[in-house]
C-alpha cells in the first residue's frame, strides 16, 4: 500500500489578523504541531478557510510551510475545486511549489453523477501525476463518493487514499467492505476515529489536533494496546470535545478554542464571522470542566 502519511494529519487553520494572512502567528501554530510530532499537515482545506484565500496566498502558503518544515513531514495542500481544470492547475502548482501530495475535495455545487466523479479524478491524475487524496465531505459538497466509485478513483496511479468525512456509520461501513483495506482510509470525523481505527484506518486528517495534538496523537498511537481502555477514554474525553467542535459550522468553534486555550487571534473572513461573547463564554465555561492540563496542550 502507498500512503502519503499515517497516523495523524492536522487539518490546519489559516490564522487571520486585520484581513491579512498572519504568518508569524501560523509559524507558532505549525511549531506546536512539530512538537507535538503529528505526522503530516494539511493546508488549506476546509479548516482552512481555502475558499476565501486567493492564488497569489496560497503560493505564499505552501511556500512558507515548504520552508519551515524543510521535508520534516509531509506537507499536503486542498486543492480541490468544482472546475475539473481549475483543480488541475492548483494541483499542479502545490506540485510545482514542493508539496508532497494533494488533498482534493469532490466537487461541489455542480452535483456531477458518479461517473463524473471518476471522470474528475482520473483526468487530474494523468494530467499532474501528482500524489492526492479524495475528500468525501457531502455535507458541504452535495455530492457523496460510492463506495464502488471509491474504490475505481482509489485505483488511478496517484491516488493516494480517501478522506471520509460522510458521517454515516453504514456508509463507512460499506467502503471499508468494498476496498478491503487495499488502499488508504483517513477518518475525517473525528467523532468516528474510534470506528475508523477499529477498521484498520490508516490514519485521520483531524480538526481537534490544532488544539490537543498531543491527545490525538497519543489516543491513536496506543490504540492497539488496549482497545477497550482507550475507547472508553475516548468517549468520555473526547466527545465533549468533539460536541463543541460541532457546536457551530468548521472552523469557527476550533478558532475561538484556539483563542481560549492559546491566545491566537479569533478572526475569519466573510462570509464567516467572529461569534457572540455569550458562545465565548459558553465555550470556556465547557473546556474547563476538561480539566486540560498544561503538557496536555502542547
Amino acid at each position: 500500500m502507498n500512503y502519503i502519511f499515517k497516523g495523524v494529519a492536522t487539518a490546519l487553520t489559516t490564522p487571520f489578523y486585520n484581513g491579512k494572512i498572519d504568518f508569524e502567528q501560523f509559524e507558532k501554530k505549525i511549531d506546536r504541531q512539530l512538537k507535538a510530532k503529528v505526522d503530516a499537515l494539511v493546508f488549506l482545506g476546509t479548516t482552512g478557510e481555502s475558499s476565501t484565500i486567493d492564488r497569489s496566498e496560497r503560493r505564499k502558503i505552501i511556500k512558507f510551510a515548504k520552508r519551515l518544515l524543510k521535508g520534516k513531514i509531509p506537507i499536503i495542500v486542498g486543492t480541490g475545486s468544482n472546475c475539473t481544470s481549475t483543480a488541475c492547475e492548483m494541483t499542479s502548482e502545490a506540485k510545482e511549489l514542493g508539496a508532497d501530495g494533494a488533498l482534493i475535495v469532490t466537487p461541489y455545487y455542480n452535483l456531477c453523477e458518479q461517473h463524473g466523479l471518476t471522470l474528475h479524478y482520473k483526468e487530474i491524475s494523468s494530467n499532474c501525476k501528482f500524489p492526492f487524496i479524495t475528500y468525501n465531505v457531502p455535507k458541504r459538497t452535495g455530492v457523496n463518493v460510492l463506495p464502488t466509485t471509491a474504490n475505481e478513483i482509489l485505483s488511478y496511479d496517484y491516488a493516494m487514499g480517501i478522506k471520509e468525512a460522510n458521517g454515516d456509520v453504514a456508509h463507512v461501513e460499506s467502503l471499508f467492505y468494498e476496498t478491503q483495506n487495499a488502499y488508504p482510509i483517513y477518518c475525517g470525523n473525528d467523532n468516528l476515529t474510534s470506528l475508523f481505527l477499529k477498521h484498520n484506518c490508516t490514519g485521520t486528517i483531524s480538526v481537534a489536533s490544532n488544539i490537543i495534538p498531543c491527545k490525538i496523537k497519543e489516543f491513536i498511537s496506543n490504540f492497539e494496546i488496549d482497545y477497550e481502555k482507550h475507547n472508553r477514554d475516548f468517549n468520555l474525553f473526547y466527545d465533549k470535545i468533539f460536541t463543541l467542535l460541532s457546536s457551530k459550522i468548521n472552523p469557527i468553534p476550533i478558532k475561538c478554542l484556539e483563542e481560549i486555550l492559546y491566545d491566537y487571534k479569533c478572526q475569519f473572513r466573510l462570509p464567516l464571522n467572529r461569534p457572540s461573547n455569550e458562545y465565548f463564554e459558553f465555550l470556556k465555561s465547557e473546556i474547563s470542566k476538561l480539566n486540560l492540563q498544561k503538557d496536555e496542550l502542547c
